[in-house]
């Protein structure tokens, strides 16, 4: 077994490498990654987790970093390439605290600053988020609510997805998304169309590839990617039979007696059973067959002489959605599975491609997606699921937010199950959930930790506070005269801010251009995704300092809850024993 000692040299080395990936990519003025292979393969890609996804990390504490970032994605949407950015910038801030002490740091030392580090983000910046940023955010926004025009679901999705994807295809993308999301929720229950919505996307969402992202548009029903078997034009309600299995499959069932017979036979005898089987289907009345399996050509051949469209190879994760939306009717002989009442069937064509569309009597839709190359279009569709990760984790904190409140306060009488998209949005706005996008979060948090006289580790938050600066001054990495001049003219104006809050009518306009242009409206961003992205970084970094040696093994790692049964420990002592038994050999 190989032992490495891990130093903070090496966390800042390994880290250092994965910023180096994706600093480049960051924000609106960023730049795509080409990978290539010795194959001639190539992809071109933003998203931060498809660059590291691609990546092939060797090294123990690189792959630790990627399994921490996969886990905030995935709760948030992304903030992949902040996550690097900001873990990189607090590992080099302890490094460059090291170098003035002349000291070193041993092991407890590191832990040590990990927990009072983990304590601030338990502590301190829970208070300055709850008690100062967010009541701060909702002043700013409540202050220039008259200058945020169109709906808040369009700033917050434009914020999202303007850092994540081409400048051309962000306005494309922005419109198909918010158009995709109100035709789903119909003025229904917002937080509930947000979560079928992320819960569903696979089924909801269709990739076309070879034309370009201006072709992506909103597809009443949903669509299937396969092409009718049987194509029989069908008006009015349709009554759509799912099976699973081949209406040709073998006759003997499970423990039946299997009795050798002469081939002439047999076929007769299958041939019976899938006329009786097929005959069910017109007693039925089924005007279509919706199957996971390639079925018999006699099957076809039926469907035509009978005017039935049958489509075949159909995803059954697909076909049980379809089931759970339409309130399926469960058949209890074989192998008619499920009967579903169908508002229409269609035929599409998305590129050089063929589909099937089924209408249901819930108006369900289908976004579809279209990029001229593989690389693109998974770099949308990636783009398009986070989206709806980052509004459902807003969504749902601005929720627990109003049932904490509403527990304290019992009178109120507005319930967080029922809220429509304008309340939702409405309410997290005056709430000060949002903040424009392009470092007003980063500069907010850094101002008031520094300025946090009731903390008790103000090292700590002086060191994160430093490092959270690195985000807005990648951002404008093109310009540093303009990211200080920025800052400057922020920080004067904050203070001139809280010198008359208390006076709204005499407020001065807090100037934030942020890359947008002055006079233009600034897209918005998540308070509760930001703040969750400072937590997730500094647990990441917990892990990261309290690790003290890297063992090499070759036996198999397990990770899950470990149960010894006596018969494993009879084998053990078994092994044991043959082992000690075994004669040594002298020369």
């Amino acid at each position: 077994m190989q032992e490495e000692c891990v130093s903070l040299q090496v966390c800042v080395s390994v880290v250092g490498a994965l910023e180096c990936v994706v600093r480049r990519c960051l924000g609106p003025d960023g730049g795509s990654v080409l990978f290539t292979r010795d194959t001639g393969e190539s992809l071109i890609s933003r998203h931060g987790r498809r660059l590291l996804s691609t990546l092939q990390l060797q090294h123990p504490m690189a792959r630790m970093v990627l399994d921490c970032v996969c886990a905030h994605a995935k709760a948030t949407g992304d903030g992949t390439k902040s996550f690097l950015l900001l873990l990189a910038a607090l590992l080099r801030g302890i490094q460059d605290s090291h170098m003035e002490r002349k000291g070193s740091l041993s092991i407890p030392s590191f832990q040590n600053l990990a927990n009072r580090l983990l304590a601030v983000s338990r502590k301190e910046l829970e208070d300055v988020v709850t008690h100062k940023l967010t009541p701060y955010a909702s002043m700013y926004c409540s202050h220039r609510s008259y200058r945020l025009e169109g709906s808040i679901l369009d700033l917050l999705i434009g914020g999202f997805i303007s850092g994540r994807v081409g400048i051309g295809q962000a306005d494309v993308l922005k419109r198909v998304l918010c158009e995709f999301y109100h035709k789903v929720s119909q003025d229904q229950n917002a937080v509930e169309t947000i979560s079928f919505i992320q819960s569903h996307f696979s089924f909801l969402h269709t990739a076309v590839t070879g034309l370009p992202t201006a072709c992506s548009e909103v597809i009443e029903g949903l669509v299937v990617t396969c092409d009718w078997s049987v194509w029989t034009e069908l008006q009015g309600p349709i009554k759509a039979l799912i099976v699973y299995e081949s209406f040709g499959a073998s006759f003997v069932t499970v423990g039946e007696n299997i009795s050798v017979c002469i081939q002439k036979d047999y076929l007769h005898r299958s041939e019976s059973v899938m006329k009786q089987k097929l005959a069910t289907l017109l007693d039925l009345q089924v005007d279509v067959v919706l199957s996971s399996v390639k079925q018999p050509e006699r099957v076809s051949q039926w469907a035509r002489l009978n005017h039935v469209s049958l489509l075949e190879c159909v995803d059954s994760a697909q076909l049980d959605f379809l089931s759970h939306i339409c309130a399926a009717e469960t058949l209890s002989h074989p192998p008619l599975q499920h009967l579903v009442m169908l508002k229409y069937c269609r035929r599409v064509q998305l590129g050089g491609h063929r589909y099937a569309c089924l209408g249901t009597f819930l108006h369900m839709h289908t976004l579809v997606l279209c990029a001229p190359a593989p690389g693109f279009l998974d770099q949308i569709v990636c783009v398009s699921q986070g989206v709806f990760a980052m509004l459902q984790h807003l969504s749902q904190s601005f929720c627990q937010t109003l049932a904490s409140d509403q527990s304290q306060s019992p009178s109120s009488d507005q319930s967080q199950s029922v809220l429509s998209s304008q309340d939702l949005w409405g309410g997290i706005l005056h709430a000060g959930g949002v903040l424009p996008v392009g470092g007003m979060f980063e500069f907010l948090l850094h101002h008031f930790l520094l300025n946090e006289r009731n903390s008790c580790d103000p090292e700590s938050c002086k060191l994160l506070a430093e490092a959270l600066l690195c985000l807005p001054r990648t951002l404008y990495s093109h310009n540093h005269r303009r990211f200080l001049n920025i800052q400057t003219r922020f920080l004067d104006d904050l203070k001139q801010w809280e010198k008359t809050k208390e006076k709204r009518s005499e407020m001065p306009e807090l100037k934030f251009g942020f890359g947008f242009g002055e006079s233009s409206v600034p897209c918005l961003e998540s308070v509760s995704g930001k703040k969750q992205l400072v937590v997730s970084v500094l647990q990441c970094l917990h892990r990261l300092l309290c690790v003290g040696a890297i063992l090499h093994t070759r036996s198999p790692l397990r990770t899950g809850p470990q149960t010894h049964s006596e018969e494993d420990e009879e084998e053990e002592e078994e092994k044991l024993k043959r082992s000690n038994s075994t004669p040594s050999t002298e020369g």
